[in-house]
């Protein structure tokens, strides 16, 4: 080990010896993905460390850059044995230094290798739970796996325009992005032709603005961001029908009831359907794009999702609910126990979720308020990351 000795003096003036021990590189085998998509590596110490730009049973070389707590982190190297499914990046700006674009860490393997990463990720979380025979599915992949991204948030200091490295705050001034729709590479272009630009500049207290783009918007939101829409327009599609083809066997007259509904994208769906939804959203200008469309059969509610009070009221307002449709945040149904002690009536649930822990923990809590999981497929929402969606159904058992 290079060791470094620092001389120092105690407050008696006597003389006394530090050291700072850098880490010796290692060499080690990919044993795991990170949700991040990083490389999981166990140091011959036996240290966990989390490393970008491998994947899984690649023999590499680490370069040991810090950590936190139990886990370390590092860089690659040298590359010893490098997966069959390798391949060139399609963009100049991917990498994973402080310099280059870390948006799309995943797209050096082949989209086969990336499906294949992402069902393991959906079949270990299953592991844990209570599925009937043949409830999972293979995951739905992409149509396209580039120029998918219908809508885009750059970032700006006037100078450069793009995206922020991976685990900085450095800006990487993007030229192209190859997952971006045509029109909103086109709408890329645009923006860049007005680079420099002192309107774009920060405040003091700000490193950048942001520019928010949609390909179905003619403009450019600075500094706001956009309603929620779904990423990927194909998908989007593919996710409707899904729950399209979930309902379709479900008696009409049940009472649906919608939770974390938006502005409607699954609300029109399951409108077609049950003569009754009750559509429920905590953002007052989405329930109110959602009245908008003035549905016969749709009941629009505000209420505080993430507040224990508010959904005990709304609960036991809709108590007689017999279908539950979610499509949550990242932390997933946060306040469940109302859903679980009033929704008695309760006989399906479909839960789409962007996050496989989170999901993965309220399914243990559905089991044990009653419910098996009857189907549970991936969808690919976003190629060339680590991103995975999972829809399931629930029903009583």
């Amino acid at each position: 080990r290079q060791q470094v000795i620092m001389t120092t003096f105690n407050r008696s003036g006597r003389r006394k010896l530090a050291s700072n021990t850098k880490p010796e590189a290692f060499v080690g085998t990919v044993r795991d993905m990170a949700s991040d998509g990083r490389g999981v590596v166990r140091a011959p110490s036996g240290k966990v460390f989390l490393v970008s730009g491998v994947w899984l049973d690649e023999t590499i070389e680490i370069e040991p850059t810090g950590s936190k707590g139990s886990i370390g982190f590092g860089v690659v190297k040298r590359l010893i044995e490098a997966s069959d499914e390798r391949r060139e990046p399609s963009c100049g700006h991917h990498g994973f230094s402080s310099a280059q674009c870390g948006g799309c860490p995943w797209q050096f393997m082949s989209y086969v290798a990336q499906l294949k990463a992402k069902q393991g990720r959906i079949e270990a979380h299953c592991a844990k739970l209570e599925l009937e025979d043949a409830a999972l599915k293979p995951i739905l992949a992409a149509p396209s796996e580039w120029q998918y991204r219908n809508r885009a948030q750059f970032k700006t200091d006037g100078a450069k325009l793009g995206y922020v490295a991976s685990g900085s705050n450095t800006l990487v001034d993007v030229k192209e992005c190859p997952v971006l729709t045509p029109v909103n590479q086109s709408s890329l272009g645009s923006l860049r032709r007005h680079l420099p630009n002192k309107e774009w500049r920060p405040s003091k207290s700000n490193l950048w603005r942001t520019l928010n783009i949609d390909d179905t918007e003619s403009g450019v939101s600075v500094d706001a961001r956009l309603p929620f829409r779904q990423g990927n327009t194909d998908q989007n599609h593919n996710l409707r029908q899904w729950i399209r083809e979930q309902i379709s066997a479900l008696p009409r007259d049940w009472a649906a009831l919608e939770l974390f509904a938006g502005s409607g994208n699954f609300t029109t769906v399951l409108a077609e359907h049950f003569t009754h939804v009750t559509a429920v959203e905590g953002d007052e200008s989405s329930v109110g794009e959602l009245a908008s469309l003035k549905l016969s059969n749709v009941t629009a509610a505000c209420y505080n999702l993430f507040n224990e009070t508010a959904m005990d009221l709304l609960c036991k307002t809709y108590k007689k609910s017999q279908v539950l449709v979610v499509d949550p945040p990242r932390d997933g149904l946060k306040v469940r126990a109302p859903l679980l002690r009033r929704l008695r009536a309760l006989e399906a649930v479909i839960y789409i979720s962007c996050d496989l822990a989170t999901w993965q923990r309220d399914c243990l809590d559905w089991h044990k308020a009653g419910f098996t999981l009857r189907s549970v497929q991936g969808i690919d929402l976003f190629p060339q990351t680590p991103h995975v969606e999972v829809m399931s159904v629930l029903a009583r058992r």
